[in-house]
This record gives structure tokens, C-alpha cells and sequence, in this order.
């Protein structure tokens, strides 16, 4: 059997499964397997019916033999994907009959099974994977609808506690003029929690203006937040407003304000005690009315007892203090942000990408995000870059994001897919270990028949980028026919990299 790398789970609502199957014994046989409350299972004896029943009502996962009279297995697997893409297809095949398996694959099953049924919980649990798989696809298509709903939303509105807390603070601090200190880890979306302040508070209409104080080199930073008068050093050739005055009636953003040395510091306290500001060169104050909000990922009640940061100022700048998780105790928000990523990225390169596919997405969901939210969003930038078909593929994800599974082990002798089961894994990890020995061992034979990455790719029905990308995921070379790869991935023979100019 072949097996993908989705993990079983079980699950909250009830799972409509129809089994397709010209033999009534073996309808009865599906009926017992799946009698529980977890399934509602429906019969059909024929492809031609079980598009009637497609039509009428909704179903999760169809479990369909290959082998009928009329419309076949295959024939029925089409006519669903071309429909109802959403709904996840197992066929039914003889044992022997991996031919038959492999293509339905290429067309869109989710899995197969062949008979006899020797493992009925085995059975089982595939229908509960590929139900699985529908449910995240549902997922991804209301994350899709919210989002498209209320496009600005997704950095702040979450599904984690520890964002909800932040969403509840930003929403009542947005109606006052108080100082704000965001605090937490770089690209933890502090930009993204200050602008959303600005865009509620009644100062919504004025300028939002950002400075990143640790861009800004020492020797000008006076200049582009004070602004100076003509002559008050040898560049300044003309009066500059600066950016506390550019913020007046709207927000200041002062986003790594730990950056600040000592003498801007007492500068921006000044600002903050006085409501005005004064140019450099200049013996005027002017008014101002600024809100600001500020951030930082260091501790400034640190820096403050090490004397690099004022207290007075600290105290100042944290009349209400927002702490942002890192991402990764807010996984609960991954789809929603990836998905916001997305949408904004396909824009940006013109390109039609509006779904995330759920392998994709389990790859997302399951990788640590030292960066926090800007990692995330590079990685998705990347993604819809390099991506070359109609959704967002695990192929095109950066490689240090993809988890690179463990080495397949030598068998027993059993040979296939079997050799690189071990009992003892959990069946995740287990499952993993198959599908890995699977692509390696498929990705070989075709490299090895056609010694052509085009010609291959075309056979395998496969866009010939995402087929490079995973030959050089598998790291699969171009062997000569006939050479049978030694262990460790060399020939016996020697190997080579794909001839470039027969491919092209």
C-alpha cells in the first residue's frame, strides 16, 4: 500500500463516506468497517449512481473499486476531481495490480488500498487520513473567504490566547492618546500591532509615520527626527522639517528605540513633557500633537539598570505595555498569516495563486519560525516566487524550512515500500519513512529509463521545475540505464549531474 505523509487524528464531525463497489459483499464488508459514530457511510454499486449522489449531497471521501462494468474506478476518479476537487478519493485495487494504484495517484487519489482487506484497522485509518485531508482543505478555503473579507486583519485578529489578550489591549489602548511600548521578539509583527493601533484610534486620518531608530546612523538621526535650520552644519542647505513635526496630528512609530543613544533620549523625553520640538540649529520650539508608540525586542528595564537607557524616559514610554508572543506560541495563527502572505505576495508578481495546498500547510505549520512572523512572510514571498503551478506547493518552499526526512533503513529482504517500515516508529514517522522510499525509489527508475529531466518530468506528469526541485530534494542523479544505485545514493558505476544542455 501506499502511503502519504498525513498523520491520523480523529475526527469532530462526522466523516460521509461513499463506497463505490459493483460486488455487494464487499459494500457489507466497508459497512462493518466503518460502523461507528465517527462515519456516516453510503453505498453505491456504480460509478454512474455515485455521481448521482455526489450531486445531492455533500461527501467527504470516496472509497471506489477500480474494476467495474460501465463506468470504472478511474473514469469515476475523474469525473470527481473535475467537480468536486475538495473530495479525497481511495481506490480499491487487486493485489498485484500497483499499475492501476500508481495512476489513479498521478490523477488525484488520495491513496489506495488493495484486497483482500488483511489490516480493517489499517483500512479505517485511511479513510480517517484522506477525511483529515478534507477537513484542512475546508479549512484553507473559510481562512481564504475571511481573509478576502477583511484583508488588514490577519497580523492582529488570532485564534491563540496569547494574541487574543493582544488583540483586547490593542482595541481599548486605540481609543486613548497614551504611550504605548510594544515589546518581543524580532519579527514578532510589532510594526504590524502599531500600525493597527493607528488605523483604530481617532488619530486614523493623520500621518502614521515609522523610524527605525537602529537604521539610522548616529550622525543623522538628530537631523531626521528634530529637523534643522539652513547653516546649522555644512550640508544643511535648506530648512528640514522632521519626522516628529511630519507626525503632527497622527501617530510616531519609534520602532527599536533601544537603539537610542543617551543624548537623543533625553531629547525625546523633552517631547513627551512638552508637546513640542525643537529644530536643530534653532532656538524656537515648535508644538506639536504626536502620539507615540514605540518598540523594542531588548529588555529596557535591563538596559535602564545598566545606565544605556533612561528611566524616566522608560516610565514615560510605557504607560501601557504590549508583549507579542513569537510565533511559535501562536501556531494556532500560521494558516491565517500564511494565507494573508500570500494573497499579498501573488499580487505583488501577477500571479493567480489563492490556495495553499494542505501538505504545504502542514509544512508551515509544523517548522519552528525563529524569525517569528517576518520569516514567515520572506518564506511565503519566496514560495510565490519560484512556485510554477495553479497553488502554493511544498516543492517551492526554501529548503531550510522543509524538514528533511530520516534516512531510509535497510529492510529485511521484504523489498519495496515494505523495507522501510519499522513497527516500531509510531506510524507517523513510519509513514513518512515510506513515502520517502517511495519518491526516492520512483524518482530513480525514471531517471534511470529516460536520462532526461524533460522527458522524465513529462512522463511522471509532473511540471519539470517542481521535478528538478525534487530530484535535488532527494538528491537523485542522472544514472546511465541499467545501473543500479549502490547504497548511499553512487552508483556503482560512477554518477553524474543531469546533463543541463540534453534537458533544455
Amino acid at each position: 500500500m501506499s502511503m502519504r505523509g498525513v498523520a491520523t487524528s480523529p475526527v469532530a464531525v462526522t466523516v460521509k463516506v461513499l463506497i463505490v463497489d459493483d460486488e455487494p459483499v464487499i459494500l457489507k464488508v466497508w459497512r462493518v468497517m466503518l460502523r461507528t459514530d465517527e462515519f456516516e457511510v453510503t453505498l453505491s454499486s456504480s460509478g454512474t449512481e455515485a455521481l448521482q449522489i455526489i450531486a445531492q449531497r455533500r461527501i467527504d471521501v470516496v472509497v471506489t473499486d477500480v474494476m467495474m462494468p460501465g463506468m470504472d474506478g478511474m473514469e469515476l476518479l475523474k469525473h470527481i476531481k473535475a467537480t468536486h476537487p475538495e473530495i479525497e478519493v481511495l481506490v480499491m485495487t487487486a493485489k498485484g495490480s500497483i499499475a492501476d494504484a500508481v495512476r489513479a495517484m498521478r490523477d488525484g487519489a488520495f491513496d489506495y488500498l488493495t484486497k483482500p482487506f488483511v489490516e480493517i484497522e489499517e483500512c479505517v485509518n485511511r479513510v480517517r487520513q484522506a477525511a483529515r485531508l478534507k477537513r484542512l482543505h475546508d479549512e484553507n478555503v473559510a481562512l481564504r473567504q475571511q481573509i478576502d473579507a477583511s484583508p488588514g486583519s490577519a497580523l492582529v485578529d488570532s485564534a491563540s490566547p496569547s494574541m487574543r489578550l493582544v488583540g483586547t489591549l490593542v482595541s481599548q489602548v486605540a481609543r486613548v492618546n497614551a504611550a504605548v511600548l510594544l515589546t518581543g521578539p524580532t519579527g514578532s509583527g510589532k510594526s504590524a500591532i502599531a500600525r493597527s493601533i493607528h488605523d483604530r484610534s481617532g488619530r486614523k486620518d493623520g500621518p502614521f509615520v515609522h523610524v527605525d531608530c537602529g537604521a539610522l546612523p548616529e550622525t543623522l538621526i538628530e537631523s531626521e527626527l528634530f529637523g534643522h535650520l539652513k547653516g546649522a552644519f555644512t550640508t544643511a542647505i535648506r530648512d528640514k522639517e522632521g519626522l516628529i513635526e511630519t507626525a503632527n496630528g497622527g501617530t510616531l512609530f519609534l520602532d527599536e528605540i533601544g537603539n537610542l543613544d543617551l543624548r537623543m533620549q533625553q531629547r525625546l523625553l523633552k517631547v513627551l513633557d512638552d508637546a513640542c520640538v525643537r529644530r536643530v540649529g534653532g532656538t524656537k520650539d515648535i508644538k506639536v500633537d504626536v502620539r507615540i508608540i514605540s518598540a523594542t525586542h531588548i529588555d529596557l528595564a535591563e538596559a535602564c539598570k545598566a545606565t544605556r537607557f533612561r528611566l524616566d524616559l522608560y516610565q514615560r514610554l510605557k504607560v501601557v505595555e504590549v508583549k507579542l508572543p513569537g510565533l511559535a506560541d501562536r501556531q494556532e495563527d500560521i494558516p491565517r498569516l500564511a494565507y494573508h502572505f500570500l494573497r499579498r505576495h501573488a499580487a505583488r508578481c501577477g500571479k493567480d495563486l489563492k490556495n495553499i495546498t494542505p501538505k504545504c500547510m502542514e509544512i508551515l505549520k509544523a517548522a519552528e519560525w525563529e524569525g517569528n512572523i517576518r520569516e514567515l512572510d520572506h518564506a511565503i514571498e519566496r514560495a510565490v516566487i519560484f512556485e510554477s503551478s495553479h497553488e502554493l506547493t511544498e516543492l517551492a518552499l526554501p529548503d531550510h524550512i522543509l524538514k528533511h526526512p530520516k534516512p531510509v533503513q535497510e529492510g529485511d529482504g521484504r523489498g519495496g515500500l515494505l523495507a522501510a517500515i519499522d513497527l516500531d516508529e509510531p506510524m507517523r514517522e513510519a509513514m513518512e519513512r515510506a513515502e520517502t522510499a517511495f519518491r526516492v525509489a520512483y524518482l530513480r527508475g525514471l531517471m534511470s529509463r529516460f536520462e532526461n529531466v524533460t522527458r522524465a518530468a513529462k512522463h511522471a506528469d509532473v511540471e519539470r521545475a517542481n521535478f528538478r526541485r525534487l530530484l535535488k530534494r532527494y538528491d537523485i542523479k542522472n544514472y546511465p540505464k541499467g545501473v543500479v544505485p549502490a547504497k548511499g545514493g553512487e552508483s556503482e558505476k560512477g554518477s553524474g549531474e543531469h546533463d543541463e544542455d540534453d534537458d533544455d
